[in-house]
């Protein structure tokens, strides 16, 4: 009778541990199960998985975004080859609107190195704003390359 006595208190405080105390809420729970991998918390299997998976999101950004660069890179200096061809006055304005686009993008090849080694809880911040930087420089390119047609 004893030992009923002893396992059934058991079993009571077992359950008492693993359910929430008045005054806790369950986002902690929540958030530990949202945090899982492949609905497996703590799965090995599962981590890997994901992680190979994001890693390899992460390259395939990263080479787009680098090729992106690199084609707006080409165009800046495309804006250089026609400001030498145009008058004095046409120049001037051209390699100011060059060497403003060069700065953006050297601004973006930095992000962009940020980006790289950045971790995993920064990489979406990052790339975020690479994304903000590369579309701002190709929508001034645009605009430039738009005034300066020849």
């Amino acid at each position: 009778m004893r030992q009923l006595t002893f396992l059934f208190s058991a079993g009571i405080i077992l359950c008492l541990i693993q359910t929430p105390v008045f005054g806790h809420n369950q986002t902690s729970v929540k958030k530990q199960e949202s945090t899982s991998v492949g609905g497996k918390t703590g799965s090995k299997e599962g981590a890997g998985t994901t992680g190979t998976y994001l890693y390899q999101k992460k390259e395939e950004y990263q080479k787009k975004a680098e090729e992106k660069l690199n084609r707006l890179e080409a165009n800046v200096k495309q804006l250089y080859l026609r400001a030498e061809k145009k008058g004095e006055r046409a120049r001037e304005k051209i390699t100011r609107a060059a060497d403003n686009l060069r700065k953006k993008s050297e601004s973006a090849k930095n992000k962009l190195k940020d980006l790289k080694e950045s971790g995993e809880e920064k990489w979406d911040i990052a790339r975020d704003e690479l994304d903000s930087m590369l579309k701002d420089l190709e929508r001034t390119y645009n605009r430039t390359a738009s005034k300066f047609k020849d």
